[in-house]
């Protein structure tokens, strides 16, 4: 008796779980300007926006100022700041800061295929209060011959104190220069949400453009 009262429950945990589940596809775009300040450091002003709701309704703005300076070819390290506006269901203005410090690391692992590694530490959050996230990323990419085109897989995982590992993004997407100082990312992201009530699925068309000055 007891296993099938075990049964019974687990199955209704599933169902709700899935009940709960919210799927939504998103757009999200951004431009960002690139200027070498002095050697082997640069400032990097980033601005975006993102669509929910079948991109029909506003999300997310954002500024970012950030600073990158190389360490070698390989190690990179940088700090920033994100200025976030959020619209909720009603429609209304929430503001947010984020303060962010990252180590990258790139290598190759043949002529045509190499790998980059993120480590960020973020704080959000506003007047009443700030969270602390770990977020690594992993991204493959591939230099196709005889082509500009650079296809790239990548995954990023969010961590916390509170939940453990509560998002994962995957991402492929495909970078193209227009000229030498102007590219354009063009991408596809699944992201995922765990330990939250009506945890969400996004299904992500992202667009990037950086120009460096």
């Amino acid at each position: 008796m007891r296993t099938v009262q075990n049964s019974i429950f687990l199955l209704l945990f599933c169902s709700l779980s899935a009940f709960a589940q919210e799927n939504d596809f998103q757009s999200w775009y951004s431009v960002s300007l690139n200027k070498k300040i002095i050697k082997k450091t640069n400032l990097a002003v980033k601005t975006g926006l993102r669509l929910r709701e079948n991109s029909s309704l506003y999300a997310k703005q954002f500024t970012d100022v950030k600073i990158k300076r190389k360490y070698n070819k390989r190690i990179a390290y940088a700090v920033g700041y994100r200025y976030i506006n959020k619209w909720n269901k009603q429609l209304n203005i929430d503001t947010q800061n984020r303060f962010y410090a990252d180590v990258n690391y790139k290598n190759k692992l043949s002529k045509r295929f190499s790998y980059a590694l993120r480590n960020r530490w973020q704080t959000s959050g506003d007047m009443y209060g700030y969270k602390m996230t770990l977020r690594q990323k992993f991204a493959l990419n591939y230099n196709i011959r005889k082509t500009k085109l650079t296809p790239s897989v990548a995954t990023e995982y969010f961590l916390t104190l509170e939940d453990g590992i509560n998002k994962l993004r995957s991402t492929i997407a495909l970078a193209y220069p227009l000229n030498k100082d102007l590219d354009v990312d063009l991408g596809y992201r699944i992201q995922q949400e765990f330990y939250v009530n009506n945890p969400q699925t996004l299904f992500v068309l992202e667009a990037k453009l950086s120009y460096k000055l």
